[in-house]
């Protein structure tokens, strides 16, 4: 099966820098490719350099075959969480796909992927589990065996928050309005 990535960012209007991390990488063997993606709270530098933090220290725990509970609980210490709102400085979305198909999916506070096959939603089921010392953060893991034009979809709350407050979109674009621009897209 043949792996295909892609990624596309838009800066908040006057920002120099992503608030979002993207990275992936395919293995020395070309069996498993990689992509992590890592949303820092707000925008600017500091939720850019710790997006990035995230993304690669994920994209290395993945790599070298760390436990993902422990890598995630790793990264959660590592992070500092926002005094104001209570909550941690970056959240990430990670994909482990295999040349059989096989793939894993881990997400930890960013909107849920979405599995799309000819057209429409695949529906997944996930296992969650809540990390002991941050009893306010909840992974979800995925596993599933991917079919040949098989679409995974990652996206921040950039996307699903988009259009937030104007008459269109009151409460943002949402689960529901990407799912319905990737299937008519995709159709």
């Amino acid at each position: 099966m043949f792996i295909d990535i892609d990624c596309a960012q838009i800066k908040k209007f006057g920002q120099n820098a992503y608030g979002d991390y993207f990275v992936s990488k395919r293995s020395a063997n070309q069996e498993r490719v990689l992509a992590v993606l890592s949303d820092g709270l707000g925008s600017g530098i500091k939720a850019n350099i710790l997006s990035c933090m995230t993304a690669t220290m994920l994209l290395r725990f993945i790599e070298e075959d760390i436990p993902i509970k422990k890598a995630a609980q790793i990264i959660m210490d590592s992070l500092p969480v926002c005094q104001v709102r209570k909550i941690s400085y970056a959240t990430f979305s990670a994909v482990d796909c295999r040349n059989d198909g096989q793939v894993w999916v881990v997400e930890e506070g960013n909107p849920s992927f979405c599995l799309m096959r000819n057209s429409e939603e695949v529906p997944l089921t996930y296992k969650e589990f809540t990390s002991p010392k941050y009893p306010d953060r909840h992974l979800r893991l995925y596993q599933f065996k991917a079919e040949v034009g098989d679409r995974i979809i990652f996206c921040s709350d950039g996307v699903t928050q988009a259009g937030l407050g104007t008459k269109e979109y009151p409460l943002g674009y949402q689960r529901k309005g990407l799912l319905s621009f990737l299937t008519k897209y995709l159709k």
